[in-house]
């Protein structure tokens, strides 16, 4: 079985939009040779799911900071459920896959903010869990309440605002600006374009580079398209 849930995670891993429909297949087919000939553990696809999602294909130091095949992987979860073959061992797994974002979100922005702001892989993880967490709430994944009250306001609530929180402010606002505006108090929406408008980026030096090279800038430029496209969202 080992073997199997190898090449189960692997297709979630290498999704794309090129290769969806026959890694959806792929699944299925292996997944049910599994279930007939080994025990099949009951959180395997969530497992399959978080495990693979990708999350290193994130670089915090050089400008990637979108999970870019995040929606992918909530249309695999969702077709998933669907799925005659699969859907008995995924009961709720898009609502899993919410939760786990919203609490892994909540959890990385403290503690990289406990270790000073610096980009590790923690930072790639959180920024991950704000992409799932956008295409979630524009699925309406997440709880009204939990828009109203918290996401943006845990970003924000800090004495100054750190990177990784713009960063974080910048996904949210690019991929589910119209859902946050609707749901979150506009005062709420307004302090976080303030601060996000006035924060000076500042890669830590640990970074391969320094403030006067060629690739900091691009890391520089990157975020700042970014930012003026979240702005106008």
């Amino acid at each position: 079985m080992d073997e199997i849930d190898k090449a189960l995670g692997a297709v979630v891993y290498g999704l794309s939009d090129q290769n969806y429909a026959r890694g959806l297949d792929f699944y299925r087919f292996w997944f049910d040779i599994a279930q007939s000939y080994h025990q099949v553990p009951s959180d395997q696809i969530f497992d399959a799911i978080w495990k693979n999602r990708g999350t290193g294909r994130i670089n915090s130091g050089q400008g990637p900071l979108i999970h870019s095949t995040a929606h992918l992987i909530l249309r695999f979860a969702g077709d998933a459920e669907l799925d005659p073959t699969l859907a008995p061992h995924n009961s709720r797994l898009q609502s899993r896959l919410c939760t786990r974002s919203l609490q892994e979100f909540f959890s990385k922005n403290m503690e990289i903010v406990r270790h000073g702001g610096w980009a590790d892989p923690t930072t790639n993880e959180f920024y991950a869990c704000a992409t799932f967490i956008a295409h979630l709430a524009n699925l309406g994944y997440v709880e009204e309440t939990t828009i109203h009250n918290h996401i943006l306001q845990s970003l924000i609530s800090h004495s100054r605002l750190y990177d990784h929180q713009a960063d974080a402010l910048i996904i949210l606002f690019k991929l589910a600006g119209a859902t946050l505006a609707a749901y979150t108090d506009s005062s709420v929406v307004d302090r976080c374009f303030e601060l996000l408008e006035g924060h000076g980026y500042n890669p830590p030096n640990k970074y391969p580079f320094t403030a006067s090279t060629p690739l900091c800038n691009q890391y520089l430029r990157v975020r700042d398209e970014l930012r003026g496209v979240s702005r106008s969202a």
